[in-house]
């Protein structure tokens, strides 16, 4: 299972209609020399309205990985959870709130 990290790296805050997709992105690179292996994922109490890609893959020093947080409400209300992109060196943790 994913745990969320110590600190937070922020809050994504995502409106949307029911049905409809609301999308934000974040740019991450590796602070460490070379690439490392990455998993993006989100604790298991997020709601599934919530999806990220990719979910895998490495991550470059020197040039950023786009990752795209969508958020599709199957409900009215507000939902929230936490995402987790890690790697063998590090991990952080967003916050996310999505509402209708």
């Amino acid at each position: 299972p994913v745990v969320a990290g110590d600190e937070i790296e922020g809050v994504i805050q995502l409106q949307s209609q029911l049905n409809r997709v609301a999308s934000f992105d974040i740019n991450l690179r590796n602070p460490y020399m070379g690439f490392a292996d990455f998993r993006a994922a989100f604790t298991s109490d997020t709601p599934l309205d919530w999806s990220v890609e990719p979910t895998q893959g490495s991550l470059k020093q020197r040039e950023d990985t786009t990752f795209v947080l969508k958020f599709k409400p199957q409900g009215m209300g507000i939902v929230q959870g936490y995402l987790v992109i890690e790697t063998e060196d590090f991990k952080k943790t967003w916050q996310v709130i999505g509402s209708t």
